[in-house]
């Protein structure tokens, strides 16, 4: 790697990066980990796929394992070797469907992969020849309603009993995933836990049903379901988006004692005058209606801010909301700073934040280019550094080059 940590932190810290709260996402694991000790051998999995919906994967994996977490989630192969190629040894379930070729590479890291399709076993038991008993763990899932992975209930039995007849693999878990956890009607998450504890219960009398059972997202995590049929098996929930301190939904609300853990930020890179009539950006689609005070910022959508942010978002500086003006470019983007007091090149800009200060929250961003919170995040692009902080004071930096930790 090239440069010092503290090179690479004023590099960092010179532009546009983001900072993430490692104590904030800390005190979120506990908080779930405790809102979901309900009879005490409850188990949490933290998932922290696509760079932990965009905070950094590596760091936020470590954290949620000494909070408290038991499992981590991933949705490929690939991400849970970044995480073994760091020193991460807690167990890893891979959700989503996996790359057949690395199915050796899972078991010699002790990854967890999903067997959610019928045909997935004839795929990699190619790669399972002359692996000793029990080497790859594997976990069947069971499509109760989200019809996206997973067998089907009826292909339940035929499937468990080929995992359980394969001697090169320990079949260790049973999850499905719900589709409308996050909404105001609950009518199909019971439908779906209902399918799930009937497919349950058509295996327990062969023997295919493992201890753990997992099936609670982040809304189902904080609702607290918890069908009495499955208390006498081992349960996990799986959260993810609430442990950064975001809400599931407009139904399904964070609760206060979770905080935020990401802030993007950037710096004034120019500071001019449109004057009347004159346009911005790409297609002039702003045209100033009055003399008015811009300010020229390095990023932009090849940086992960969403380009139907143009002419609808807004960014924060000394604490006032400054529109974004013009169309959101690859690399700058162009904000309305009239009311600020005396600007100056290399002034910090709040691009995402809690909401306090006039910031854009992940959520304000969301509903103006009609999409999730989820995206927002996960969509913050690697060039953009992260700087990990824990006790007001920086552990580490990652960017482009890398993750490299204060020595």
């Amino acid at each position: 790697m090239v440069g010092s940590f503290a090179e690479r932190l004023v590099s960092a810290v010179a532009g546009t990066h983001a900072v993430i709260n490692l104590d904030a996402y800390a005190s979120n694991v506990q908080v779930m980990r405790n809102r979901l000790r309900k009879r005490g051998d409850e188990l949490m999995m933290a998932v922290v796929k696509a760079n932990a919906y965009g905070h950094g994967a590596v760091m936020c994996a470590r954290t949620a394992i000494d909070a408290g977490a038991d499992w981590l989630g991933v949705a490929r192969i690939e991400e849970a070797l970044q995480l073994r190629n760091h020193g991460i040894t807690a167990p890893i379930l891979v959700l989503g469907p996996f790359n057949p070729t690395l199915i050796r590479k899972a078991a010699e890291h002790d990854i967890t992969v999903t067997i959610g399709a019928p045909d997935a076993l004839d795929r990699i038991l190619p790669a399972l020849e002359d692996l000793p008993d029990n080497s790859l763990n594997v976990h069947l899932k069971i499509d109760t309603g989200m019809r996206r992975f997973g067998v089907m209930p009826d292909e339940a039995a035929e499937v468990a009993r080929e995992l359980t007849e394969t001697p090169a693999i320990r079949y260790s878990g049973i999850f499905t995933h719900f589709a409308t956890a996050d909404a105001g009607d609950e009518s199909f998450l019971v439908e779906q836990q209902k399918r799930f504890v009937e497919t349950i219960y058509e295996l327990i009398p062969e023997g295919l049903v493992p201890q753990l059972v997992h099936f609670s997202n982040s809304a189902a995590s904080l609702r607290g379901t918890l069908p009495a049929e499955l208390q006498h098996f081992t349960v996990m929930y799986r959260p993810g988006l609430a442990l950064y301190g975001m809400s599931p939904s407009g139904d399904v609300p964070i609760p206060k004692e979770f905080h935020r853990v990401i802030t993007v930020k950037t710096r004034l890179g120019r500071v001019f005058k449109l004057q009347r009539d004159e346009g911005v950006s790409y297609g002039l689609s702003h045209v100033a209606s009055a003399p008015t005070m811009c300010g020229t910022l390095p990023i932009g959508y090849g940086d992960g801010l969403n380009r139907l942010l143009s002419n609808r978002g807004w960014m924060s500086m000394q604490g006032r909301r400054c529109p974004i003006i013009g169309r959101v470019c690859m690399d700058q983007t162009v904000i309305d700073i009239n009311t600020i007091s005396n600007p100056q090149s290399g002034d910090e800009v709040i691009v995402l934040g809690d909401g306090r200060a006039n910031t854009m929250t992940p959520e304000d961003a969301a509903a103006k280019i009609d999409t999730i919170n989820y995206e927002v995040t996960t969509a913050i692009l690697p060039r953009v550094p992260r700087i990990f902080m824990s006790y007001e004071e920086v552990v580490a930096v990652e960017d482009l080059e890398g993750l490299i930790e204060r020595g």
